[in-house]
Parts: C-alpha cells; structure tokens; sequence
C-alpha cells in the first residue's frame, strides 16, 4: 500500500484501491461476464441465422409463411392494443397510489407497506387462476354475488353479470399483476425526492392534487418512464395471464400464438416462431433504447440532502376516500383471488354456493401427494432455490465491482447485467431451445436449460436490486478494510456482501416467487421430464379439473409465501433483530 502510495504521490485511498490490478476476484467477475454474454449472445445469434439462413442461404420462403401465418396480424393488433390500454392505466394508477402512501397522510402503516407488493410475492399464474374462480360469468363468485343481490330489488339478474373472459377482463387482471411492479419502481422514486417542493407548493395556497400533478409527477420522470418500459415488456411476454383468460375469450395474442407454434403443431414451427421472436425482440430493444435516450435527455428534479424527512400531504377530506382506495385495491390484488382459491380448493366440486359442512382438504392433500403435482411442485422449489441464488449471487458480485472499479468498465458491467432485459422470457426462452437444445448440448426436457433461461431473464432484475443496495454502502468501509490489509475477495465477503444481503435477500423473494410459478418460460421449455409447476397448472386447467388446479395453486402459494417469508427474516442486518 505504501509503495502504491509512493508511486501515485499521495492520493485517496479508494483511488489507490481502483488502479489495484484485477487479481482473483476481478477474473471471477470477467469469467461472469463473459458467461452471461455467451448464454446471451449464443441464442441470439442461432436465432439470427435460423430466421435469415435456415439452410444455410438466405430465403424468403420462411418469411412469406410467417406473415401469411392465420392469426398473426389479429395476434399483433391485440397485442398493441394490450399495451396502449395497460400502460394508460397502470402507470397513472401506480403513480396515485405511491405518491398516496410515499408523500401523504392516506398511509396506513405496515400495511401500506406490505400489501401493494404482496402480488409480487406470490407466483404469477396464482392473480389469474384466482380471478377465474371469481368472474366466470357461469360459476364465478362476483356475478352469483351480482345476482343474489339483485334478486332483493326484484330484479331477475340471469343475464347480468360480470365475466372475466372478455376484453375488459383480460385488461383488468393485466393491470392488477402490472400495477405492483411499477409501484416498486415509482414509490421508490417518491421517497427519494425532497418535500422542499411539495411544502413550498402547499404554503403557496396550491392543493394537494396540483401538488401531484404539477411537482411530484414531473419530478420522477425517469421512474415513468422505466415503469413504462416495464410494463410494455410484460404485456408482450406474459403468457400466464392470456392463456387462462385470452383463451376463453377467443381473444388471440403474440405470447398465445407464438406458443401454439411449438406446442400445438407436429412438427413444431420453431423456424416461424424464430422469426416472430426475432421481431418482438426489435420491438422491445428499440422501446429500450428510446426509453433510456429519454432519461440521459431528461431534465428533472434532483433536490436533496442528508436527513430528509417528508412531512406528508394532508388531503383533509379526502384521506378515507382514498385510505378506501387502497384497501379495494388491496382487496382486488391480493384478498379476494387468494380467498376464492382457497374455498375453490375445499370444494369437492367448483360451484359457487358455498357449503361449509361440504368442504374438506382432501383436494390439498392430493396435490402433495398426486404424483405428478408433487414431481412439479420439488421441481420448481429446486429451480426457484437455484436459479435465484444464481441470479442473485452473479448479479450482486458484478454490481460490488462495478461500483469499485467504476468508469467505463463499470458502465459496461452493469450494461451487460441489464441485456437480457431487451429480450422478453418467451423470445429468449425460444432462443435457448434452438441453440442448446439439440446437439452438442442436449439440454432439451432437462432442468438445467430452465435454470439458464431463468437466471439470464432475470438478470436485470436483480442487477437493479443490487445496484441500489451497493450505492448505500459508503467508500470508507470498503477503504477502511483495503488500509488493514484485506484483500478484495476478502473485503468482498467479510464487508461488502453482509451489508449487501438485505437488498439482495428483496431481490432474492422476488426472483424465486417469479420462477415457482412461472408459466412463460415453461410453456416452451418444460414437458413431462422436467415438469413444473407451471407446466402443471396448464396441464390440470386445460383438463378441466379445477378444485385440483385451485389446491395446487394454494400450495404453492404457501410454500412461495413461506420460503420468502424464511429468505426475508434471515437476511436482516443483525442490529435490526435486536431491535
């Protein structure tokens, strides 16, 4: 250290710590970033020559037949419309109700904190089959509730009802999944920012809703504008959703079509679905990259110091009409289809009168102990377990070097953390069964080529989780520990990781919750040698049998709840414990 000290006349000692040569953990995180870019770039460029190159010259035979493919034009315009309709309404929606609960007195304590994200925690495929059970307009739980309400005022209520397999149903239980991931990403914007503002404004005679609308809103620009990202790429990637509900519906769309092309024909039309992933994945890339030309442009409120505390909005009369707004949403996100599941799954029979004396949990039981649930169920924890350390752990390590090495190298780490994200899981789900697949690989049917597709699509997700837990860590630790002598691999574990692993550990329920239930990724790459749970839940739903589906569906929301449960106590910094 002296020498180096010597050598650069003086200087910083977080400076000293950057010009230090890479040694063995700055080759563990080259050798990372060097697998993510293969497991990455591989597919992609398979992909790239399967669609322009299918037999080794170029021809426009394959494209004439995807785009006179049936149903692919009404699959695409269903689609844009999906997402012009999600993101007009998910991100005003998510805006009100975190600046409601971040910069207002509508709070409601702990339970304003955890229930917007309880969504989040569960597998995804669990809002969609809880809604089923809710809005069948035939068996459904809301119109016999509609009816027998009615038929107190005299009115015959057998044509009035609410279905959930129609337009507005599908936008409906869209927006519900949607809404809680640009909550994060806003919320967390909101309580970052300065109330400097907000009181100058509020002492300036203006309302809370000109607050809003004229200060807070404009102040998280580049929030919105990663909420509207998220949120387009979702709409084309989710296939859970559009397969329980778009499906009755008769309403076809891009993730519907493309998964037919494989799994509903003899041979599989991978070459067509190449070349539709291909276009999706322009569409997206190009919203990426706009998205953050946007936010580099931008210019936007950055106000601040240390200590801030917001003294919240007083929305006087307003504050229990919007307290109730949260509590519906609550109700409509996370009670009501967790609720209708788990009287589903005591019914013998899916009915909607509901019979106390006739209920049992012989339907739960099965779905432990029916073979192919359980084969699914310790399929999908171990991938969950797996794919999540995984992601988390590789995520964490490039993200701590990122910030210690910073510059360009820095840059380019937490760039290539984020790649995956111009992909959307089905795209590179079809990617991943085209380039390892086959031979020399042969991961076709295994877990393993799920555990890829899983850790890569993922990726930016925890690249993000980990980049806000390292920007809260100070220099001096990390200046501190390099002075006494430890080495980086040593500071990494002793220092950095510890004080990193509460975020990680949000990070880490999030991911694992997502891949339990996942339906996406599996609609491609499971089958009957490597079944899942979401493999599963389509299997059982398309047979029909749904106190099974909804059992199974229970299961894994207690095992998804309890785990997560498990990962986020455990993973307290120890000075809270004792608090």
């Amino acid at each position: 250290m002296a020498a180096a000290l010597t050598e650069t006349g003086g200087g910083s000692a977080h400076t000293i710590v950057r010009r230090q040569r890479f040694g063995f953990y700055g080759a563990i995180v080259i050798g990372l970033a060097a697998l993510i870019l293969f497991v990455t770039g591989f597919p992609l460029l398979r992909m790239i020559q399967q669609a322009l190159l299918p037999d080794g010259e170029f021809s426009t035979e394959l494209w004439g037949r995807v785009f006179s493919g049936r149903g692919l034009g009404e699959a695409v315009m269903n689609t844009a419309i999906l997402v012009v309709c999600c993101n007009i309404l998910v991100i005003p929606i998510a805006v009100v109700f975190a600046w409601l609960n971040e910069r207002s007195d509508a709070r409601m304590g702990v339970l304003s904190t955890f229930f917007p994200i309880v969504p989040l925690l569960l597998p995804p495929s669990t809002l969609a089959i809880g809604w089923l059970f809710l809005g069948d307009p035939g068996a459904g739980f809301l119109p016999a509730f509609i009816k027998w309400l009615l038929s107190f005022v005299g009115i015959d209520g057998g044509s009035v009802g609410f279905s959930i397999y129609s337009w507005f149903g599908l936008v409906f239980v869209y927006v519900l999944f949607l809404v809680p991931n640009s909550y994060v990403i806003v919320a967390a914007s909101f309580r970052q920012l300065d109330p400097s503002l907000e009181e100058a404004a509020r002492m300036s005679g203006k309302s809370w809703w000109q607050c809003l609308f004229q200060i807070a809103m404009p102040a998280v620009k580049p929030a919105l504008g990663s909420a509207f990202l998220l949120t387009t790429i979702a709409t084309i990637e989710l296939y859970s959703i559009a397969a329980i509900i778009a499906g009755p519906a008769q309403i076809i769309v891009l993730p519907t079509y493309l998964t037919r092309l494989i799994n509903g024909r003899f041979p599989p039309a991978i070459d067509e679905a190449v070349c539709i992933g291909l276009m999706m994945m322009l569409v997206v890339a190009s919203i990426w990259i706009i998205q953050r030309r946007i936010a580099v442009m931008a210019q936007y409120a950055r106000i601040g110091g240390m200590g801030v505390r917001p003294n919240r909005i007083s929305l006087g009369v307003w504050k229990i009409p919007a307290r109730i707004l949260l509590l519906i949403y609550m109700m409509m996100t996370s009670v009501l289809p967790i609720g209708a599941l788990f009287i589903v799954s005591l019914q013998n029979y899916w009915t909607p009168r509901i019979n106390l004396s006739a209920m049992s949990i012989d339907n739960l039981i099965n779905a432990l102990l029916e073979p192919a649930s359980a084969v699914a169920i310790r399929n999908s924890m171990v991938l969950g377990i797996v794919a999540a350390t995984l992601t988390v752990f590789i995520a964490g390590t490039m993200a701590i070097y990122a910030n210690e090495v910073g510059g360009r190298r820095g840059q380019w780490l937490g760039l290539l953390t984020k790649l995956p994200s111009a992909m959307s899981t089905l795209v590179l789900a079809i990617g991943l069964l085209l380039a390892f697949g086959p031979a020399p690989f042969f991961l076709n049917g295994t877990l393993y080529i799920l555990i890829i597709a899983y850790v890569i699509a993922r990726m930016p997700q925890a690249a993000i989780a980990s980049e806000s837990s390292v920007a809260q860590i100070g220099n001096q630790l990390v200046e501190a520990s390099r002075v006494n002598g430890a080495t980086k691999g040593r500071t990494f574990w002793k220092v950095l990781l510890p004080l990193t692993l509460p975020g990680m550990a949000a990070g880490w329920a999030l991911i694992f919750a997502d891949i339990v239930g996942d339906l996406t990724a599996a609609a491609i790459l499971s089958g009957p040698r490597n079944m899942v749970i979401g493999f599963r839940i389509q299997d059982i739903y398309e047979s029909g049998t749904y106190s099974n589906l909804a059992a199974l569906a229970v299961v894994v929301t207690v095992f998804s709840a309890v785990a997560v449960g498990l990962v986020m106590r455990f993973a307290r910094p120890r000075f809270s414990r004792l608090t």
